[in-house]
């Protein structure tokens, strides 16, 4: 998919750099240390090995099986919770909130990615070419 680069890089500029605007400013979540760091790295840890699992269990490519899309946004769901632990340990109020604006980001991308899947896999060609779908309903 050609965005991803494009997503990578934009998650990882509006990530840390809210950290780092969150730090300077001052912006910080009034919770000690005692409390923030272990929460912050169970919170994280628990999102990359979830991610880390179901990218290891991923399934051949198929839409049609029940359950399709959910794996996407069990994966949005392990990023997010990363994302709350990044924004917990360096305790920016900043992050916090890019952390939860960066969900519609992650299910708009989830959703291009599988239509990007579906044509490549053949799934999309009655849009593109609706001759194609008559055709193919004629010989069923």
């Amino acid at each position: 998919m050609p965005q991803e680069n494009l997503l990578i890089a934009l998650h990882f500029i509006l990530l840390w750099g809210s950290v780092t605007i969150g730090l300077v400013a001052g912006l910080l979540l009034p919770v000690s240390n005692l409390i923030a760091i272990p929460l912050a790295v169970i919170l994280w840890a628990f999102g990359f090995f979830y991610n880390f699992r179901l990218v290891q269990t991923r399934p051949a490519y198929n839409p049609n099986r029940p359950g399709a899309g959910r794996k996407s946004y069990e994966r949005i769901t392990a990023r997010t919770l990363m994302n709350l632990g990044i924004a917990i340990v360096f305790r920016s109020w900043i992050t916090l909130i890019v952390a939860i604006i960066l969900i519609p980001l992650y299910t708009w991308a989830a959703r291009k990615k599988r239509q990007y899947l579906d044509s490549l896999h053949g799934h999309g060609v009655a849009d593109v070419f609706p001759d194609r779908s008559e055709t193919r309903s004629r010989r069923s």
